[in-house]
Parts: structure tokens; sequence; C-alpha cells
């Protein structure tokens, strides 16, 4: 091997990086069920054994690469009312499963969740942590008296997330504003 070789490999976050473009780039092409630890090294243009040494198996590099690319949770601004609050929430839950981020749309997220040790780890790396934030808008919204003491049914969080996805697998849009003000107008009686 020259030394022009070893200077132009890539390590670190840079071979990261690859390796998780690579893989959301298998998952969207060929899908979680025929994506190959030995596909995303081709793509990302590297040894297989750079990959192995990461991750020993394909759940653990999706999820760490989906992880990557998850953007932040929309800010929570006490200022704000509950309302507010919630649209910027299921805003940017629109935003993710439109396809809109680095994310993978929602067409492929659901491919994961056939997989039970993914789809366990899945929600909790990342759905819980967001019905935790919905959770916690919606108590807020308790305590400052925008919703009757007891009023919220136990399954509120989930609400509007359910519904933004049903419109996107019934019609393959997110809803409207008017849309979500209506899905909020359900979630906060």
């Amino acid at each position: 091997m020259s030394s022009e070789t070893v200077r132009s490999r890539r390590r670190g976050q840079e071979l990261e990086d690859a390796l998780y473009q690579a893989t959301l780039a298998e998952l969207v092409e060929v899908g979680y069920g025929r994506l190959t630890m030995e596909g995303v090294a081709a793509r990302a243009r590297t040894g297989k054994a750079a990959v192995y040494r990461r991750w020993s198996t394909r759940q653990a590099l999706v999820l760490d690469a989906v992880r990557h690319v998850m953007p932040p949770m929309a800010d929570i601004d006490r200022e704000r009312s509950a309302r507010e609050n919630l649209r910027a929430v299921f805003a940017k839950l629109c935003g993710v499963f439109a396809g809109e981020t680095d994310f993978p749309g929602l067409a492929v997220i659901t491919g994961l969740l056939g997989d039970e040790t993914l789809r366990d780890t899945f929600v909790e790396a990342i759905v819980r942590p967001r019905l935790q934030v919905i959770e916690s808008i919606l108590a807020d919204a308790e305590r400052a008296g925008e919703v009757a003491p007891g009023a919220l049914h136990p399954l509120a969080a989930h609400i509007g997330p359910a519904m933004i996805m049903h419109a996107f697998l019934l019609t393959g849009r997110g809803p409207s504003e008017t849309d979500l003000t209506r899905i909020i107008d359900i979630v906060l009686p």
C-alpha cells in the first residue's frame, strides 16, 4: 500500500458519516429486509471490516444511522401556549415524515418496524423521548389552566403523532395547517 493510499483513507468521523449515508441510501434503495453490511460497505467505498469493527449487527448500524440524522426535537418555549408548542412539535414531525430532513421518510421507517429488536430499540431511543416532550407540554397546559385538570385522555400524547402518521399513510402527504389545528383541538380539548 502506498503512502498516498494511506493518506486518502477515511477514518474516524469522516468514515462513520460515509457509513451512515451509505446505510440510509441502502435503506431507501433496497429496504431493510435486503440491507446487508457488505452492501453498506460497498456503497461507502470501504471494506466490510470497517463496518463490523463499529457495529456487530445490522440493527445496531441502522439504528445508529437513523439516530445520526434524526433532527433535534422542536424547542419548547415555556412562554408560549401549549397549543403553540404542540404546533411546533407536530410541524417538525410532519417534516420528518415527509422526508424533508436527512431522516428517512415514513415509508422507510415502517419497513424497519418489522424487525422486533429494531422496533423496540427504535421506540425507546427515538419515539419515546418525543412522546415525553408532548407529555410535558400537556402537563404544562394542565398546570397553566389551558386545560381542565383530569380532562386529558391518558393517550393524549399519542393522538397527534398517530393522526399525522395516519394522514401520511392514507394520502401520501401531511396534514394541512387547518388539519393540524383540528388535531391540536382534539389533543387539547
